[in-house]
């Protein structure tokens, strides 16, 4: 039993598109009835979603969010380390990649400048408030909004004078993300510090992931609109590609489509 449903799931996995359940017979070489029986264990535990009127099958958030959430950061880093190295190479600043998992976010890997003659910041690792870290925001604002809510800190601290700890105005600046599609930290954890975030958008979770810069703020800032938003925004597709291994052109109509139902207060699709 337990071999035929992981069969089925390879098999919808594996398709291209929505798969019926004859196709599946056929891909499995399990008789229809068997692969029927089966399908509906699977949708009964959120392993798959019916589509097309029930006729055809696709992964179930349930497995999706257990499968991206359950791989390593070393595979995650590995994935997109040339899409790091590529960030620092373009824009001369530390470059960050943040993972929402556990309700938290967590900065998991760092690429600084080679240049030693030229000064940067090296944020570090580990966990970072969605409230005033760029590159928790571009989490927050962008994932599915059940898991938005394990983000928000419902005593958020303060930092420095520019950290917005008011409920409202966290929310009022998230639905700002939501609406630009990039986030900014601007002196709210350490004085004279600009990082800037934009989501890495994976099919039917959102912004599982989030990619950035940090480095001082007199050159950050004035960068951010000519820069350090259009790298940012075409490496994060291809890192969101990377990561979930699929083509580049699929991870750019997740992007879209994650930006715009954010927008519209909608869940993300698929």
């Amino acid at each position: 039993m337990q071999e035929r449903l992981i069969q089925l799931l390879e098999a919808i996995a594996g398709a291209a598109r929505p798969v019926g359940a004859n196709e599946l017979a056929q891909l499995t070489n399990l008789p229809t009835s068997t692969v029927y029986r089966n399908l509906t264990s699977l949708l009964d535990c959120g392993f798959i979603e019916d589509v097309d009127g029930g006729k055809r099958y696709i992964l179930g958030m349930r497995f999706v969010k257990i499968a991206l959430t359950g791989k390593a950061d070393s595979h995650v880093i590995a994935a997109v380390a040339g899409i790091m190295r590529r960030l620092v190479s373009d824009l001369g600043e530390t470059a960050f990649l943040a993972r929402f998992r556990g309700g938290r976010v967590d900065l998991i890997d760092t690429e600084i400048p080679s240049d030693p003659s030229v000064p940067y910041i090296y944020p570090g690792l580990g966990p970072r408030p969605a409230h005033a870290c760029s590159s928790a925001k571009a989490i927050a604002a962008f994932i599915a909004p059940e898991l938005r809510e394990e983000l928000l800190d419902a005593s958020p601290m303060r930092f420095t004078d520019r950290t917005i700890i008011d409920p409202d105005l966290i929310r009022k600046e998230l639905s700002q993300v939501q609406r630009y599609g990039y986030a900014t930290c601007e002196g709210e954890i350490d004085e004279g510090v600009t990082s800037v975030a934009v989501p890495v958008n994976i099919d039917r979770l959102g912004a599982v992931f989030s990619i950035g810069v940090v480095g001082p703020s007199n050159r950050i800032k004035p960068a951010i609109q000519g820069r350090i938003l259009p790298v940012l925004t075409e490496q994060a597709i291809r890192a969101a590609a990377a990561i979930q291994h699929c083509t580049a052109v699929d991870a750019e109509k997740t992007h879209a489509q994650t930006l715009a139902s954010a927008r519209e207060g909608r869940p993300p699709t698929h």
